[in-house]
């Protein structure tokens, strides 16, 4: 589905970014995937194979301007293009009612969610201007809607919305440049971390990274290529 595409992947070896990383190399695209820790892409290293030999792998962080213009401009160094641009970075923080959330709190979710979407988007979107083609896919989360708010969890859910509304705005100023920019919306990810969090929980409920992940394949198709400004829910069911 993706030969010879190039894609940026961010969160590379997180639960969900490891997989989808996986999934694309399966499909034939080549990855520069942002990584944050040695230990951490050596173990995707590990989980992909042979499939090594179409990843590139970049250190740094994409809550910071330079790390990401570092890493569009490796990948172009690299592969004279950037096709696809997956924002999977992110985390969750939470437990208190937002009187008590303190700011470093709000500022390290707003950071890790929304403002490395925002960076990772204003580094690469110049070089899909420029080709006029390409296609992002953010994360958002069901905890964003009306409907799926999480209590306790204020910080995270704000700052989930906005990488839906940055998502829905985007999609509109760049449509005329052939660009379409998506985003997925899980619940619960069944993840081994989420496991250990919430062992009491109905696991069967949950969505697998691997659904999320085909689902994010499927946006960076060119079976998508009329779908720009889609906020997709993955919620399983749960």
């Amino acid at each position: 589905m993706l030969d010879e595409k190039v894609a940026i992947i961010t969160g590379s070896t997180g639960a969900l970014g490891s997989v989808t990383t996986r999934i694309f190399l399966e499909n034939g695209a080549s990855v520069v995937a942002l990584y944050h820790t040695e230990e951490k892409f050596t173990k995707l290293l590990q989980t992909i194979g042979n499939l090594e030999k179409r990843l590139v792998g970049v250190k740094g962080d994409a809550t910071i301007l330079e790390d990401c213009e570092s890493l569009a401009k490796k990948a172009l160094e690299i592969h004279g293009k950037v096709d696809i641009l997956v924002n999977i970075v992110g985390g969750w923080s939470g437990g208190s009612t937002l009187d008590k959330t303190s700011e470093k709190t709000w500022d390290e979710m707003m950071d890790l969610n929304a403002k490395s979407v925002f960076l990772c988007c204003k580094a690469v979107l110049p070089h899909m201007i420029d080709t006029k083609a390409g296609k992002i896919v953010n994360v958002s989360a069901k905890s964003s809607t009306k409907e799926g708010r999480m209590k306790n969890s204020s910080a995270y859910a704000a700052s989930k919305g906005a990488v839906r509304i940055l998502t829905q705005a985007m999609s509109q100023e760049f449509l005329g440049d052939n660009i379409n920019i998506n985003c997925v919306m899980p619940s619960t990810i069944d993840t081994e971390a989420n496991r250990e969090i919430m062992p009491k929980a109905d696991y069967s409920k949950w969505v697998p990274p691997e659904q999320i992940a085909e689902t994010i394949l499927f946006l960076c198709s060119s079976q998508s290529d009329e779908i720009s400004g889609a906020c997709i829910p993955v919620y399983g069911r749960s």
